[in-house]
């Protein structure tokens, strides 16, 4: 009786060219996932923590206590009434930006004013910088946005410019509201919120 040997010559080929294809799909797989997270971490948003402080009769003053800098061109402040004030919590005012001026090492300079050149403004807030809003203009904080004649809000300042600052019902700088918080964020232009804390109203 004779044996048959089988011929397996052409198995090692084939099971080489399998091999080099599976490794080749892993090398690929890594390469294309370590660039995309490279590319990710080039486009990280901007983180940082603030403090402010808000008085009636001394003004509004925002710290930069640390973190990245931000663009004052394409950054401005939001405000938000806490649930202190109610169901209104859900109501929010844009800070008039052309009233916020950076303490910067040129000296105080404004956060954005339209028409302005840029090196007329503060263009960066950076670590251990203050916005400072005088009180004068504290009442731009919130700008006629939600106000009313009958409830107090929507005034018209003797300088002309509107606010909700007096609100029976919303505004900060009314006697009652005196001990309540509202939230201040800063955004960037597209809504990302980069930092935000909590303020308490103050006399």
């Amino acid at each position: 009786m004779i044996a048959k040997r089988s011929n397996e010559s052409a198995v090692s080929p084939v099971v080489g060219v399998m091999l080099m294809l599976v490794v080749t799909i892993v090398i690929a797989a890594v390469v294309s996932a370590f660039a995309g997270g490279l590319s990710t971490g080039t486009s990280k948003e901007p983180q940082m923590t603030i403090t402010a402080k808000f008085s009636n009769s001394a003004g509004m003053t925002i710290t930069h206590q640390g973190g990245d800098s931000v663009n004052t061109l394409s950054t401005h402040f939001i405000v938000t009434p806490s649930t202190d004030f109610g169901t209104y919590q859900n109501l929010h005012w844009t800070i008039n930006s052309s009233v916020i001026s950076v303490d910067t090492s040129s000296g105080y300079l404004p956060w954005n004013v339209p028409g302005y050149y840029s090196n007329q403004l503060a263009r960066t807030f950076q670590a251990g910088e203050t916005a400072n809003i005088s009180v004068n203009d504290l009442n731009q904080v919130q700008p006629a946005t939600y106000g009313d004649t009958s409830g107090g809000g929507d005034l018209t300042m003797p300088d002309g410019r509107s606010t909700d600052a007096f609100d029976t019902f919303t505004g900060f700088m009314y006697p009652t509201s005196i001990g309540e918080q509202f939230q201040l964020q800063l955004v960037d232009n597209s809504g990302k919120t980069i930092a935000q804390t909590t303020v308490t109203i103050q006399p």
